[in-house]
């Protein structure tokens, strides 16, 4: 077993997540002095399911859902009440590194301490300053405890390989587990870590079979009640992930290459554009060559490769998101810490030094590019949708806000809620949480059809053929996007504009309608 961790080492990588989550929410607190700025849609629907947890969701499992919970029922539920939980969480994913790096570097060289103590400081360094990394730290998402999983599961799976103790399977299980039930791209890494047992089955020591069965099977004991909801419900969160990882195509128009480069640039974005340069310039320089042992290096492999060549044939196959790969830089974060760790390459830990505050200093600027051009440009400025970071959730809050007043009175009386699209509702539920009688619900126009969202799945109202007697002479209230009545809405009586409202966004701003209409009554039957 390796030696562990000096207890001053730990406190200064405390102190190191410590100082980044404070500058973090340092930097969300001043990006909320931009009234226009709310939750992104996906953060609004998490929060939405936050308020009555369940095992599954349409689109996720329940870790998210969870998370914002505890973060609300502490920071309430405004913007930073919903996300400081999972900024700490992201955090904690980069900290988790540092332990790792030194257990792999003590393992590779036994006799150098010092060596251990770098790689577990300058992991933690990259992981802080990684620049997306660092910019989805300032957002609530699945990514965060994706992360944390992902990296306490390899960790476990060193340690149970050298020791056996059913006290790492068990540590192993629950990483496994709890990262499946935050997103199930944590299944990407059962895979790379099956195969790197079975290389090192040869290593000698004691046996980790026991542990690794105990793992294998608590990981499945708590994904049990996520496939039992999943099952009660038509296996929506699987349709969902299939439809976005298998079924989803590019578009015909574009060269397939093309997606690739896209996807290519995106990870290299991920990764920290300069650690690339650096890498490339100093193994020119330097003809010193000390590759790592076979067990560390294809530790790295198994938690980066398989996810990496999923995110490459899902970017041939159709349009990739960056983030969806984003639990690989974890391996490529512990090779870098690693790289950097010799005594004599002292030189090239002063240019990741510049490296990591550069980094620091992209992403701690650049989020508030959007409030900068509100402070010089006035309340209705904003800044260039290339550079701004909160485009997607800007305006939704002051135009719901705006819209509120008109809508009180008819939802008192007993009103409807109809929202145009999950993004409205989502945003809706959000904006009008304090509203009386503000029980949205999703028009679906055909029933018989799938759900095609969350709020399809659980909050439905059926077209005209499966409108209910109780509800026919109802007044309906119906929010959509721009100055014309939404489309699909036959079933109704003309609907009248009751209020409209504008916010600024980047490019042309959002525009809202608040409609009125009736479900028409029943004709009642002629006498024979």
């Amino acid at each position: 077993m390796s030696p562990r961790m000096s207890p001053a080492l730990r406190a200064r990588l405390l102190a190191l997540g410590a100082a980044a989550l404070l500058l973090r929410l340092g930097v969300l607190a001043l990006v909320l002095l931009d009234p226009g700025v709310g939750l992104q849609v996906d953060e609004a629907q998490y929060w939405d399911w936050s308020r009555e947890l369940h095992w599954g969701y349409y689109s996720k499992p329940p870790g998210i859902a969870a998370l914002i919970a505890a973060s609300t029922a502490i920071g309430g539920d405004g913007v930073l009440g919903v996300r400081w939980l999972a900024m700490a969480v992201q955090v904690a994913a980069c900290l988790a590194l540092g332990p790792l790096a030194h257990d792999l570097a003590q393992a590779a060289w036994p006799q150098e301490p010092a060596r251990a103590r770098r790689a577990a400081l300058w992991a933690t360094l990259i992981a802080l300053s990684n620049p997306v990394a660092g910019l989805l730290g300032l957002a609530a998402t699945t990514d965060a405890p994706l992360l944390l999983c992902w990296t306490l599961a390899a960790h476990a799976l060193w340690r149970l390989r050298r020791s056996g103790r059913l006290r790492d399977g068990l540590a192993l299980g629950l990483g496994l587990g709890l990262g499946l039930l935050s997103k199930y791209t944590m299944a990407a890494l059962l895979p790379g870590l099956l195969w790197w047992l079975w290389r090192r089955r040869h290593d000698g020591g004691p046996d980790a079979r026991p542990a690794l069965a105990l793992a294998l099977a608590l990981a499945a004991l708590l994904l049990v009640p996520n496939l039992l909801w999943n099952a009660a419900a038509g296996w929506p969160t699987l349709h969902h992930t299939a439809e976005i990882t298998l079924q989803a195509r590019r578009d015909a128009q574009r060269p397939v290459l093309a997606s690739l480069a896209e996807w290519i640039g995106g990870q290299w974005l991920m990764s920290g554009p300069l650690w690339l340069v650096l890498w490339l310039r100093w193994r020119r320089r330097s003809a010193q060559r000390e590759p790592l042992p076979a067990p560390v290096r294809e530790l790295l492999l198994a938690m980066t490769l398989p996810l990496l060549a999923l995110g490459a044939a899902q970017a041939l196959n159709a349009k990739a998101q960056i983030n969806w790969t984003a639990p690989a830089t974890q391996g490529l974060v512990l090779a870098l810490a690693l790289w950097l760790a010799p005594a004599a390459r002292r030189p090239l830990r002063r240019a990741a030094a510049g490296i990591v505050a550069l980094h620091l200093l992209l992403v701690s600027t650049l989020p508030l590019i959007g409030t900068a051009t509100r402070l010089a440009g006035g309340d209705g400025a904003v800044p260039p949708r290339a550079l701004d970071l909160w485009a997607r959730m800007r305006g939704w809050e002051p135009a719901l806000a705006a819209l509120a007043p008109a809508a009180r009175g008819p939802l008192a009386d007993g009103a409807l809620l109809l929202g145009a699209d999950r993004t409205l509702i989502a945003h809706g539920r959000h904006a009008w949480r304090d509203l009386p009688g503000a029980d949205w619900r999703a028009w679906r126009p055909d029933p018989s059809r799938p759900p095609t969202d969350h709020y399809q799945l659980v909050a439905g109202w059926p077209g005209a053929q499966g409108i209910a007697a109780a509800d026919r002479g109802r007044t309906v209230l119906i929010v959509a996007e721009g100055d014309t009545p939404p489309q699909g809405w036959e079933a109704f009586a003309p609907p009248e504009p009751l209020a409209r409202a504008s916010a600024p966004q980047s490019g042309s701003p959002l525009r809202l309608t608040l409609w009125r209409t009736r479900i028409p009554a029943p004709v009642p039957e002629s006498p024979r």
